[in-house]
């Protein structure tokens, strides 16, 4: 039985400074199950080639021999591990922050775009030693939209796949006519309308046969929501007016007064942000 080759010292440096510079290109040293199954790898190379020594090149030539059965991880996951060493309190403040995002208009917080989002705003913090706060994190994220290079990556607004307002959902045609329709005129002649000028005229004919009264000064007209929550738009920093035009976008067609409550909510955030200094 041939005697199990033994890792001195200066077999486990020169193995120690390989990987270093491995990690840089995602070689996983960061998870437990990765650092375990490289190093089994490692292992079971050198321990059926007794007479090569362990230095760093040979080390290479171990991986280079095996690439595809050692375990990398995404650059973007690689480089805020990295990253997060330097203030590992700030980066599970971050971490905690980003599990509470996820939703349209928000930051990503999965996949590779989660790790870059992390790095960025860590970034951000770390370099004024700043901590996680509302105020902060409104603060890096400003700058960030305002400068060139990477950008933090929000959920898009999905694609609307089926009609999502009661009228669309009461007139499939809206959904899927949107080159118009030939419609006859109050002078008897016919032309073509487009979804939003047959849906204008559907609620011009609704409200016209089912008159009510007004409560408030507020709801005397669509108008007033509408201009309400347009005048929102202009609110905040660039990237707060990104979020909210966000929101705004994806409530078209369900009224202005849900428009208007759903941008009003969302510009409430980063003011209540604002207020806590």
């Amino acid at each position: 039985m041939t005697d199990r080759r033994e890792v001195t010292a200066q077999d486990a440096q020169q193995i120690n400074a390989a990987v270093n510079q491995l990690q840089g290109n995602g070689f996983d040293v960061w998870t437990a199950d990765g650092i375990q199954h490289n190093a089994d790898l490692l292992d079971e190379y050198f321990q059926a080639n007794p007479g090569l020594p362990v230095t760093v090149a040979n080390v290479f030539k171990a991986v280079e021999a095996r690439k595809q059965e050692f375990k990398w991880l995404p650059q973007a996951q690689a480089d805020w591990y990295q990253t997060s060493k330097q203030n590992p309190d700030l980066a599970n403040q971050l971490s905690a922050l980003l599990d509470t995002h996820g939703q349209v208009g928000r930051l990503v917080n999965s996949g590779d775009e989660l790790f870059a989002n992390l790095t960025l705003l860590f970034t951000e913090l770390h370099s004024r030693r700043e901590t996680v706060s509302p105020q902060t994190i409104a603060n890096a994220e400003d700058r960030i939209s305002h400068r060139a290079g990477k950008q933090l990556a929000r959920v898009p607004q999905p694609r609307k796949t089926e009609p999502t307002s009661r009228a669309a959902k009461e007139n499939p045609s809206d959904s899927t006519n949107w080159l118009g329709t030939m419609v006859k005129t109050a002078d008897g002649s016919y032309r073509n309308k487009n979804v939003y000028e047959q849906r204008k005229d559907r609620e011009a004919a609704e409200a016209a046969a089912n008159p009510q009264t007004q409560t408030s000064a507020l709801d005397e007209s669509e108008s007033t929501w509408r201009r309400m929550a347009t005048e929102l738009l202009a609110d905040g920093t660039h990237s707060q007016q990104s979020r909210v035009r966000a929101v705004y976008d994806r409530e078209q067609g369900n009224g202005w007064r849900r428009v208007y409550e759903a941008v009003k909510k969302e510009a409430s955030l980063y003011r209540n942000a604002r207020s806590i200094r």
